[in-house]
């Protein structure tokens, strides 16, 4: 899967230059990727949590890694808007109805808050540093890619901080969050399910 990581980097700006626009619209093809990405993680979180039954308090810590999943989800649908028909269309692509002009719209955030507050305290109370030591091993490729990649989309393609690459920034901001998505699950793959001696073509992060 770190393989796959680098491919997906090389691909970055050759992809980001060369596809059509409307690959990177909300609800889009490189979005749609995204979610299934992000499903994949679910998946494979749940798998780690089974894969970790002996270990009650792992087992635990995986099981709310999934409301973490299901949160960047409903993030990347932008919380449902996506399946509405679209106001009207622009440049960036479909633009979809306001969060406040939906039935349930008023509930969304409430129930935002009420999910991460419960996560955090989830993922706060069955989290042991000594047992990420000794059963976690990040790799350092795809520890690195998540996080440069993370800062590519976020602080730089979003705000258009390089002029030449403002014509495709959202292009180039949608991919490199598939590839903080990729690395995310390759991540999961890792620590939910091999030992620290198995990290394979990578060293260890932490």
């Amino acid at each position: 899967m770190t393989w796959i990581s680098l491919l997906l980097v090389v691909l970055l700006f050759p992809l980001g230059i060369l596809l059509p626009s409307w690959w990177s619209w909300e609800n889009g093809p490189i979005e749609n990727t995204q979610v299934v990405i992000l499903s994949a993680g679910v998946v494979l979180s749940w798998s780690a949590a089974y894969h970790n039954r002996d270990d009650n308090q792992m087992r635990k810590l995986w099981l709310w890694t999934i409301p973490v999943w299901l949160l960047i989800i409903g993030r990347e649908l932008s919380w449902g808007r996506v399946f509405f028909d679209p106001v009207t269309v622009g440049p960036d692509g479909p633009i979809f109805p306001s969060i406040c002009a939906i039935w349930y719209g008023r509930y969304v955030y409430p129930a935002i808050t009420i999910v991460t507050i419960v996560t955090l305290y989830g993922l706060w109370h069955n989290f042991s540093w000594i047992k990420i030591k000794q059963r976690w091993c990040i790799p350092t490729i795809d520890g690195i890619l998540l996080i440069l990649a993370a800062i590519a989309a976020q602080l730089v393609f979003e705000r258009d901080l390089i002029a030449a690459f403002e014509p495709y920034s959202q292009m180039l901001e949608e991919w490199s969050e598939l590839i903080v998505y990729w690395c995310m699950i390759s991540i999961v793959r890792v620590c939910g399910f091999k030992r620290t001696g198995d990290v394979g073509m990578n060293e260890r992060f932490f």
